[in-house]
């Protein structure tokens, strides 16, 4: 495939189109690899990134903050988050200032499962990357780069 590309594109499309799916193969690859540490909890990668997300913040967030942050649709966010209700990780409950909005909190299980997970995937993450602390901030500041 790359030599059709690299025909019949000028080189820095070329370059660009090999960049996509370099990307694309390696958030697969780590997509796989991240699902198989989560299966343990039946955690999905969205899931694990929703329980993320309630964790950092330490206290009630509105649902709309995590579609921000996951930078995925609200339908796709109310899939995650149902489905973490019915597992017991999350509650939701409207918003008292503002009916309307829906707040998300860990349930003490969940922040457990949670706190546990985080530890343990950043381990076997940092292992399975095998890149320094410089190479690891260049690859974030990369990728942090082509987010809108």
């Amino acid at each position: 495939m790359r030599d059709r590309y690299r025909e019949v594109l000028p080189p820095g499309d070329a370059l660009a189109l090999e960049a996509l799916f370099a990307l694309r193969s390696g958030v697969q690859a780590l997509d796989n690899v991240v699902a198989r540490w989560l299966g343990n909890d039946a955690l999905t990668p969205g899931r694990w990134q929703v329980l993320a997300v309630l964790w950092s913040r330490d206290e009630p967030v509105p649902q709309r903050e995590i579609v921000v942050a996951l930078k995925v649709s609200r339908a796709n966010v109310s899939m995650l988050v149902d489905a973490l209700q019915r597992e017991g990780h999350v509650e939701a409950a409207p918003d008292p200032a503002d009916g309307r909005q829906v707040l998300v909190s860990l349930t003490p299980g969940g922040r457990a499962v949670t706190d546990r997970l985080m530890r343990e995937t950043a381990g076997k993450l940092r292992l399975s990357l095998a890149l320094d602390d410089d190479a690891l901030r260049a690859l974030t500041d990369l990728m942090m780069r082509l987010l809108p």
